[in-house]
């Protein structure tokens, strides 16, 4: 079982500065992730998430976030990623949605997304995963 212990916004850049009532058309980028450390059954989750507008018109909000996960022994590392991933996210979400409320425009609230575990490329050289 997948537990989420703590995590952190370890980086936030937002960038606004198209004319009020301009029509965006937002695209999402999405990067994740884990480094494990089996002899103590934790990972570190690792997600770089960028919001930005398919026009080029100005505007971007970046989230650099962390977030420490224990498993159980013999957990599969695909489907503890993909866990990880599902527990973290909501919390992106919130941040996302704070920072652009509280900028004045309406709060964004990204859509929902969930990992595949076939998906999940894992890396034994340095335990590290990435999604393709």
């Amino acid at each position: 079982m997948v537990e989420l212990k703590f995590y952190k916004v370890s980086g936030l850049d937002f960038k606004n500065t198209v004319a009020n009532g301009t029509q965006l058309k937002l695209k999402n980028q999405v990067k994740y992730n884990v480094n494990y450390y089996d002899a103590e059954k934790r990972c570190v989750g690792k997600l770089e998430f960028r919001v930005e507008d398919e026009t080029m018109q100005p505007f971007e909000i970046k989230v650099e976030m962390e977030a420490v996960f224990t498993y159980d022994d013999g957990d599969d590392q695909a489907l503890v990623h993909t866990e990880s991933f599902a527990q973290l996210f909501p919390f992106l979400r919130q941040v996302i949605h704070t920072t652009t409320s509280m900028s004045g425009m309406p709060g964004l609230m990204i859509p929902i997304m969930k990992l595949n575990p076939e998906n999940v490329n894992i890396n034994k050289a340095n335990n590290d995963e990435t999604v393709n």
